[in-house]
């Protein structure tokens, strides 16, 4: 795969259709190509109908309460609800077969980054699309003591640690959706025509692994930074590499966007070489 990367700068775009389905009628809401809540820099104006918006506001809202709140709260992310931020975390600590949770300061706490592992995406490595998406759970150390440091604290306890309930195929929806933002917002809608991932982040195509996973080659997203992403192109198929807490080294994601439409590949607003 020839790669042909460019960079996708920080500024707003202003869209005047929903992104997802073409609606250019009733109120068009910004879309903000990184959550909110996860201090996303990149924010696309008159992008998603209030349809379309319930939609991915809410599989991006559970991804961030279920897989990330601890580190959200840590890093003083920014939240519409500052009031609901507390100043102590819930620590899981089982002892004798029974489970407390246990509310510790903040400052003493464990912070770990957790982050989803997928295979490359089907559509690259030659997997048939099958339904869903399979998935690991990595978690990074950031800050503060470790889990075995802190478990220090409460002898004979069997686990100390934290407990993660997410959903694999709402997170990959998330990075899809990330994703096709950013392409949008690098090169406009222009494209993305038939684009298969908007149906991936609709909900109506559950071959979610087809289209989303993980980057195996060399990293293309430095870890500098909070966030950062490219888009590039193979052959007229069009790709995004993102890496999410960058500066972590977490893992970077893949998202195949599939074949730009012929007429924008054909004009002047293609990027790269032809």
């Amino acid at each position: 795969m020839e790669l042909n990367p460019i960079p996708v700068a920080a500024d707003g775009r202003d869209i005047g259709e929903c992104i997802y389905c073409g609606a250019q009628r009733g109120p068009l809401n910004r879309e903000h190509a990184v959550p909110y809540g996860l201090n996303g820099p990149w924010t696309l104006l008159r992008a998603s109908c209030d349809d379309c918006a319930r939609i991915t506001h809410k599989f991006e809202r559970d991804t961030l309460r279920s897989l990330w709140p601890t580190i959200r709260n840590a890093l003083r992310m920014q939240t519409r609800r500052p009031k609901e931020r507390t100043a102590i975390l819930p620590l899981v600590v089982v002892r004798a077969g029974v489970r407390q949770t246990i509310q510790i300061p903040r400052e003493r706490y464990p912070i770990y980054l957790q982050t989803p592992l997928f295979p490359a995406p089907g559509a690259v490595c030659g997997r048939p699309p099958r339904r869903g998406v399979f998935t690991n759970l990595d978690v990074l150390h950031i800050a503060g003591p470790s889990f075995k440091e802190v478990s220090a604290e409460y002898p004979g306890a069997e686990f100390v640690g934290m407990q993660t309930n997410f959903s694999p195929e709402d997170f990959a929806r998330t990075i899809a959706k990330i994703a096709y933002c950013a392409a949008v917002f690098a090169l406009g809608v222009g494209p993305f025509t038939n684009s298969p991932v908007k149906a991936v982040i609709l909900g109506k195509d559950e071959n979610i692994g087809h289209w989303v996973g993980c980057w195996e080659r060399e990293e293309i997203n430095p870890p500098v930074g909070l966030h950062s992403m490219r888009v590039f192109c193979s052959g007229t198929d069009i790709h995004v590499v993102l890496r999410l807490f960058a500066q972590f080294r977490a893992p970077e994601y893949h998202v195949v966007l599939g074949a730009a439409d012929p007429t924008f590949v054909a004009s002047d607003k293609w990027p790269w070489p032809r």
